[in-house]
């Protein structure tokens, strides 16, 4: 915790308060305080409100009377916001039915300024910092588990129903090879019979092929257990699931890929990776074409080797690059946090991209964005090579 530097709001109608915080704070010497005095009830609202957009603040000490206004109020209207900024309350005397009243109003401690000391304000800070942290991590962590629960219920629907559809599928295919034999050997006037049977069977491969790349999308959940993953054959899978809401929406797609490699990562969830990344690439173009830019609109899914000091170096990068919307300078630091989203309400939730991030972490990989707003966004992934 040594030579720290923390951002501490005070929200305090009392300018003889901020004088003795301030003269506490110099006090100290292990860590770096910096005060900042919001002397009103709606500057201080204000300032917590935008600290939910630009983290400015890793703290916040708030005094109990502000005018007509009280922190009971500023506490009410934080916890609508879900902020994740911590805020300590201050109050002139000790009063036990308001210190339960503001912790359960959503205050991380409860302090009486006449028994204040540099030393009590450093540490409550420090353990409020310290608690709110642990709380974002554990409320992020049970978030993507779900998430991941989601997932494998969605894989196992899903290989239930490719093995309910190719059983079907399989005996179509086989009575309409047996017709088109038949028509064949039956001789004349037989030509469009034969063509309908053709045109049948081409259909039905194009069912199973779609069937057999969700069915290997779907196949196991993150398991911490990585091996060598067939890159190209997870490329394949996806891109035979995204090809028709591509092609519906006129997107052309280029594949950039070089010849096959082995990759350390988990199947499944690599897949569910790359579908997260052309998901959120068509939502970006529909955004585009929604602002008046329906020019011709494209993704470009490029593949190449990295070669490094020893063969176990060796990397390969994957980019992802399109023609949508983009990602404003604001949101970019954001846009791998779970539950950040820029999708409408029930559109998204917030997840995909950090569940690929932490996925991607996990196999010693990394994931980054490069993107101007209005420009596209390209995201690039690089994961290491195996055999």
């Amino acid at each position: 915790m040594k030579n720290n530097e923390f951002q501490i709001l005070l929200i305090d109608d009392d300018e003889d308060d901020y004088v003795q915080i301030r003269d506490l704070f110099s006090d100290l010497t292990h860590n770096k305080y910096r005060l900042t005095w919001k002397s009103s009830f709606r500057d201080g609202l204000d300032a917590l409100i935008r600290n939910q957009e630009q983290s400015a603040f890793d703290a916040c000490l708030l005094d109990y009377q502000l005018g007509e206004h009280t922190g009971l109020d500023i506490l009410a209207e934080v916890q609508k916001l879900d902020s994740a900024c911590p805020i300590i309350f201050l109050t002139g005397l000790g009063d036990f039915d308001l210190d339960v009243k503001a912790m359960q109003t959503g205050a991380s401690d409860y302090l009486v300024k006449s028994a204040l000391t540099s030393q009590l304000l450093e540490r409550s800070i420090r353990y409020s910092i310290k608690h709110a942290s642990d709380l974002r991590e554990l409320h992020e962590n049970r978030a993507l588990i779900l998430q991941q629960d989601r997932l494998a219920s969605l894989g196992l629907l899903a290989s239930s129903l490719a093995h309910e559809i190719g059983t079907p599928l399989g005996i179509i295919r086989s009575r309409a090879e047996l017709a088109e034999k038949k028509a064949k050997d039956s001789g004349a006037n037989s030509t469009s019979l034969r063509d309908d049977m053709s045109v049948i069977v081409t259909q039905i491969d194009r069912i199973s092929k779609l069937v057999h790349s969700l069915l290997h999308l779907s196949r196991g959940g993150p398991s911490g257990n990585t091996s060598a993953v067939d890159l190209h054959q997870v490329i394949e899978d996806v891109v035979n699931l995204i090809r028709p809401e591509l092609d519906k929406k006129n997107i052309h797609l280029d594949l950039v890929l070089e010849q096959p490699v082995l990759v350390q990562a988990e199947a499944g969830p690599l897949g569910q990776v790359f579908l997260n990344l052309f998901v959120n690439a068509v939502h970006a173009i529909d955004e585009a074409v929604k602002t008046g830019h329906a020019r011709d609109h494209g993704i470009e899914l490029r593949v190449e080797s990295i070669q490094g000091q020893s063969p176990a170096d060796r990397k390969t990068l994957i980019t992802l690059a399109d023609t949508g919307c983009g990602i404003s300078a604001k949101n970019i630091s954001q846009i791998f946090k779970p539950f950040f989203t820029t999708k409408d309400v029930g559109v998204g939730t917030g997840l995909g991209l950090a569940t690929s991030y932490k996925l991607v972490q996990s196999w010693g990989g990394t994931i980054s964005v490069r993107s101007k707003e209005g420009k596209g966004a390209k995201f690039s992934i690089t994961l290491l090579q195996k055999g």
